[in-house]
């Protein structure tokens, strides 16, 4: 499955930058960019591991139930 690197654009929205086979491609990409782009916003762009594009942006989408006590705490 490859690894989708995405731009969160206003609203909530996501632009597709790149797909990757290997993570550490998709990592040192997604780094970059938000070195370069956003450096006070580090949430502007996003990596997701799925079979394909559409799951990708769903699994960024989603809101997720905390999978512990402290993740409920914290958020």
């Amino acid at each position: 499955m490859p690894y989708f690197v995405f731009r969160v654009l206003p609203e909530k929205k996501l632009q597709l930058v790149n797909s990757f086979a290997k993570y550490p491609e998709a990592k040192e990409l997604c780094r970059q960019l938000r070195i370069a782009e956003s450096p006070t916003d580090p949430t502007r762009f996003r990596i997701s591991f799925a079979e394909d594009e559409t799951k990708a942006k769903r699994l960024i989408s989603d809101k997720h139930k905390p999978s512990s006590p402290l993740e409920e705490w914290e958020a």
